[in-house]
């Protein structure tokens, strides 16, 4: 990973440079968000990186999930972001990334997110970058090879 250490760790503000960069806000918007993690300690595993990576492919889950909170206009809590992530995934997230999300996202500081506060931003990462499939199996990569290898010889 880049910019890692030698265990494999990230600074919270590497993190949130790297969700960021990926999104189409602005510099000034994103220098906010980055204040918000400039003096953290924490650090962030590979594994989080990926769990974080594998709920972003979900988002369109997690949208569905927390758009019943964006309707009665109500927060949503860090166990209910939780909740919801544990259905989308499958997974809980880990307690660590949860922390850092809100830390992140919660633009108000009132310990809950509201959709506009982390669907809407996102979102617009999606949209810009695609998702990224992080499980792809052993199988699905020799289809994937012996397609673009027949393409190539159907072009010459």
């Amino acid at each position: 990973m880049k910019h890692a250490d030698e265990n494999n760790t990230i600074t919270d503000e590497v993190f949130t440079k790297i969700l960021l960069s990926r999104t189409t806000m602005g510099l000034k918007t994103q220098s906010e968000y980055l204040a918000r993690v400039a003096n953290s300690p924490g650090r962030v595993t590979f594994d989080q990186f990926r769990q974080f990576m594998s709920l972003l492919n979900d988002i369109g889950d997690l949208d569905v999930a927390l758009r019943v909170f964006q309707l009665s206009k109500m927060p949503v809590t860090p166990d209910e972001f939780q909740r919801a992530v544990r259905v989308c995934t499958g997974n809980p997230m880990d307690k660590r990334l949860l922390e850092l999300t809100f830390e992140i996202f919660d633009d108000n500081g009132d310990g809950a997110l509201s959709y506009e506060e982390f669907i809407k931003v996102m979102k617009q990462q999606k949209r810009k970058q695609g998702t990224v499939d992080i499980q792809k199996s052993e199988e699905t990569w020799k289809n994937f090879t012996r397609c673009v290898r027949q393409r190539q010889k159907f072009l010459q």
